[in-house]
């Protein structure tokens, strides 16, 4: 019977054995579909951000957005080219007035210095081209490329001087309208 009794406690401490290691084991299952859920659910909400993201971007990509921030870029452009490389003295308080709306101060403070021209010398801008690259017309920032031809006319000796200049513009955009913070003047050669 001692045989008979000790086989007995043996399979029930091998069934109690077994439902333990079931157990733990369905416990550390369950933990580890828990963590797995909770970095799933993590990864969704990453998820749902980007897509709200990129629905905004989306947005702004619209043609007909594209094309009017394209519009307003390329007037203001056109303007800070007029405003700041076109000098005449009859104009000068006219243009330094709307080189506000379209440069930053420190560019102001540039190109008028004075309340009044006190030059000698005219100037005129011809075959203006504008290149910009309309993949980044989305963001804030904008590089564009100026090529013109800058005549020079001295009110003295009533010479006529050409200059071909090429412009590289920083362009940065505040509550809708684009402003002139920075440019520099480069060598053709390096952009073709």
């Amino acid at each position: 019977m001692n045989r008979h009794v000790l086989f007995g406690v043996f399979v029930a401490l091998l069934i109690v054995l077994t439902s333990v290691n079931i157990y733990a084991t369905r416990t550390a299952l369950n933990d580890d579909l828990q963590k797995r859920l909770h970095q799933l659910e993590v990864k969704n909400e990453k998820n749902i951000e980007e897509k709200t993201a990129l629905k905004k971007t989306l947005q702004k990509q619209e043609p007909a957005d594209i094309q009017a921030r394209y519009d307003a870029l390329v007037k203001q452009v056109s303007s800070f080219i007029e405003v700041a490389f076109q000098q005449n003295k009859e104009t000068y308080q006219e243009r330094k007035d709307k080189a506000y709306k379209v440069m930053s101060k420190d560019l102001v403070a540039t190109f008028f210095p004075t309340d009044t021209y006190k030059g000698d010398r005219k100037t005129e801008v011809d075959e203006v081209e504008i290149f910009i690259k309309t993949g980044n017309l989305t963001n804030n920032q904008a590089s564009v490329l100026v090529k013109f031809k800058h005549t020079l006319y001295s009110l003295q000796s009533d010479q006529k001087q050409i200059s071909p200049v090429f412009l590289k513009i920083d362009v940065h955009r505040e509550e809708g309208h684009w402003m002139i913070t920075d440019f520099q003047d480069v060598e053709e050669e390096g952009y073709t």
